[in-house]
């Protein structure tokens, strides 16, 4: 395996105003990662935070045709995902006017492919066979009286890992299922897991959480528990978001600006035996009972596609 590392784009300038654009993925390798670097300059004296500055990309998407697309992920929920699986990215903010703030954000479309426990050997990522761009959509820039999330001059640059063709084949590539709704009390809702593939985990985000100056506990928050069903039958769970945060990490002061993201891992970074759970079964969801609050959140099935 050849190992090749460049840039994709150096300095993609939106503007000022809510914007769609595209770059090719790379045409004769698989690629392994994509690594998502947002500079900007801070407008006003409030300090952006990681997340406000991640929101300035809307999504990410594999495959820009919506018939070709493989994947698809917020920018702030992609950023949640690099903390909660070990990968604290670099990220700066200033309170003064005019100073330049920064962060990044890894899609290892190789789910080893990521921070500093990194194995580029394994045989995973895409293929330009399967897609063959990746899209993404920015929010507009916010208003200067907007002092917590205002920024200028926002620039995207993308690197780009990918491995040559003489290591023939992948084993399939990180891809996300989202979906996003507000949840209603005591009701289950249901997201499809597509097939084939191998389930690797639930990312979620829920706007009212345990740390949302409740007084009722689990059963006032969006979410009052998960499960992974096989036609509508729990065969996982259900577990509450809370013990799903203190079995995977990571959340000390600073590493996520907001405690309403979770991240159940079914393996997805196994070093013995297959990645995950699966393959994953006919009439596979997730089942997610809502809680008294009742608001937005986000849910996404992360899993090794291996439509290759």
């Amino acid at each position: 395996m050849v190992l090749q590392w460049y840039l994709l784009e150096d300095a993609d300038d939106p503007g000022t105003t809510a914007e769609t654009d595209s770059r090719d993925l790379p045409r004769e390798v698989t690629t392994k990662a994509l690594i998502l670097q947002i500079e900007a300059i801070a407008a006003g004296t409030g300090t952006c935070t990681r997340i406000n500055l991640a929101a300035q990309l809307d999504q990410v998407r594999i495959g820009a045709v919506e018939s070709n697309r493989v994947s698809e992920i917020d920018g702030e929920d992609l950023d949640a995902w690099n903390v909660l699986n070990g990968n604290h990215a670099f990220f700066h903010s200033s309170a003064t006017d005019n100073q330049i703030i920064a962060t990044g954000m890894t899609y290892n479309l190789d789910p080893y492919c990521m921070g500093p426990k990194c194995d580029y050997n394994q045989s995973f990522g895409i293929s330009p066979s399967v897609a063959r761009k990746i899209e993404f959509l920015y929010a507009a820039d916010g208003a200067a009286d907007t002092l917590s999330v205002a920024v200028d001059n926002k620039q995207l640059s993308i690197g780009c890992i990918a491995k040559d063709r003489e290591q023939t084949g992948t084993g399939g590539y990180l891809a996300f299922a989202r979906n996003g709704y507000s949840t209603v009390n005591n009701v289950n809702a249901y997201t499809t897991i597509p097939q084939p593939g191998q389930l690797l985990g639930v990312l979620g985000f829920e706007t009212n959480d345990t740390a949302a100056s409740q007084t009722a506990i689990r059963s006032a928050n969006d979410i009052q528990e998960v499960a992974l069903t096989v036609g509508k039958k729990d065969l996982l769970g259900p577990i509450f978001p809370d013990m799903i945060k203190s079995f995977n990490g990571q959340y000390e002061i600073g590493a996520l600006t907001d405690e309403g993201f979770f991240f159940w891992n079914l393996g997805v970074s196994n070093e013995v035996g297959a990645l995950g759970r699966g393959p994953i079964p006919d009439q596979t969801e997730i089942r997610i009972k809502g809680g008294s609050d009742a608001g937005a959140i986000r849910v996404y099935a992360a899993r090794l596609n291996t439509n290759v």
